[in-house]
């Protein structure tokens, strides 16, 4: 059925669609990989968000040294898809998690971040039985006070406990700064500033104590201009920009928008309103209620479950059942996982049918 959408119009597609620009998300990739290309930071950018293996394969393709997952799930998706460098931005702690996790390195180079002792030593004990050595980051809190250890010393005693389990190896820190979802200025430079602040000095004391500290992982697409060019972050996570959203839209992110999510008019009740078959279960809300690309003149005001309540506040539009309204959501990381695929299109045709990877509440 997928391939028999491809080289519809837009408007002959079924509905709910979730469409992906293809030369919008080229032009983002190329934009982002442009910007650090002479940079001593690199690029590993953040695949959680549009969980596409030929998305992550042009990113490679344009510079960035591998890609960032949340989830072991993705990350063994990505895996068998190809990508050869993965950084798993996240703790795995349960046992059989574990062991999945060091199979993989017989496969591809992984990365994965520790805040305690105890789920080190379970890391250690598993890649000693795989019989390889799994590369992991402490991670840091930085300021936005979820996972990681403390600045400072605290970072430092882990470390020197990692140092002694012989089935790790200790590559660096990483230490998210994410978060700042605030116009350009002063107060967000400061906030950036110091976050990213905590993390370098946490490693300058790192390796005044003797110790090697090769990666500093950090920033995002709401702060890759700023924390992209501070001097010891190594690599930087972006996701965001290559799909782009209303949010970081709003927030001055300034890269093309990628995806949309086409519905259908189905039902007309009111001169004013208009009834779409796009809901809670094709779009999130979780950064607020998505915006109409097109046509022009449209609102929506609430998303039930399977139909979303459309104003028209321009009198002079007019839609009909049965026409297409494009849909931008707020929030795309959180709306991407509602779909099984992608439908790439060129201008208004489609031209291929993308599976997304390990889409929903996966591990």
């Amino acid at each position: 059925m997928l391939s028999s959408l491809a080289y519809r119009h837009k408007s002959e597609l079924p509905t709910p669609a979730l469409l992906l620009d293809l030369d919008a998300a080229e032009h983002n990739i190329e934009k982002m990989a442009a910007f650090f290309a002479d940079k001593a930071c690199k690029l590993r950018p953040h695949a959680k968000t549009h969980k596409l293996p030929w998305i992550a394969h042009r990113q490679v393709q344009a510079g960035a040294i591998g890609i960032t997952c949340s989830k072991l799930e993705d990350a063994k998706a990505f895996v068998e898809a190809g990508i050869r460098d993965i950084l798993i931005s996240n703790q795995v702690v349960e046992k059989s998690k574990i062991l999945e996790l060091v199979n993989l390195l017989h496969l591809a180079h992984v990365m994965v971040c520790v805040d305690r002792l105890d789920n080190a030593e379970d890391l250690s004990a598993a890649a000693l039985n795989a019989g390889v050595r799994l590369g992991v980051l402490i991670e840091v809190d930085v300021g936005i006070h979820r996972c990681g250890v403390a600045p400072g010393m605290a970072t430092l005693g882990l470390a020197r406990k990692l140092s002694e389990l012989p089935g790790l190896s200790f590559q660096g820190l990483m230490g998210y700064e994410g978060g700042l979802f605030m116009m350009d200025g002063p107060e967000k430079d400061k906030t950036c500033r110091e976050r990213n602040d905590r993390v370098v000095e946490t490693r300058d004391l790192l390796e005044k104590s003797g110790f090697q500290v090769p990666v500093v992982s950090a920033g995002g697409s709401n702060t890759y201009r700023m924390t992209g060019l501070r001097q010891g972050i190594t690599d930087i996570q972006p996701g965001s920009y290559v799909t782009m959203d209303e949010w970081n839209a709003r927030h001055q992110i300034d890269f093309k928008q990628a995806i949309t999510v086409l519905g259908t008019v189905i039902s007309r009740p009111e001169k004013e309103r208009a009834i779409i078959d796009v809901g809670l279960k094709a779009v999130s809300t979780d950064h607020g209620v998505p915006g109409i690309l097109s046509p022009s003149g449209l609102e929506i005001e609430v998303l039930n479950e399977e139909h979303g309540k459309v104003i028209l506040k321009d009198p002079i539009s007019e839609v009909s059942v049965g026409d297409k309204i494009e849909i931008i959501p707020s929030h795309g990381c959180t709306t991407v996982p509602l779909f099984s695929h992608y439908i790439g299109v060129k201008g208004d045709r489609a031209v291929a049918a993308l599976r997304i990877i390990s889409g929903g509440a996966t591990y």
